[in-house]
């Protein structure tokens, strides 16, 4: 079975495009998330293999999120990426 990533952006094209290329191309399972606060349920709930997270998202940005997984013991496991966008 294929690996399952928790995709986290605020924003909704940059979900589809992460999405359509780790499945398409990386064979993965995504589940996509529009928020730090969304991504701290789904995290415990679903018990992804990886989690692909914007750095600047509005309520909740990427490292106060990364934060608050790692002071989860049922999250802290789980390999982790942050992403701020393409550099000028």
């Amino acid at each position: 079975m294929s690996r399952l990533i928790l995709v986290v952006d605020d924003e909704d094209s940059i979900r589809a495009l992460v999405r359509f290329v780790l499945e398409r191309v990386g064979g993965w399972r995504v589940l996509a998330v529009a928020s730090g606060s969304e991504a701290l349920v789904q995290a415990e709930s679903v018990q992804p293999d990886a989690i692909l997270m914007d750095v600047m998202m509005p309520e909740m940005d990427g490292p106060t999120t990364v934060g608050h997984l790692q002071a989860n013991p049922r999250t802290r496991h789980i390999p982790n990426r942050h992403d701020d966008g393409p550099t000028p």
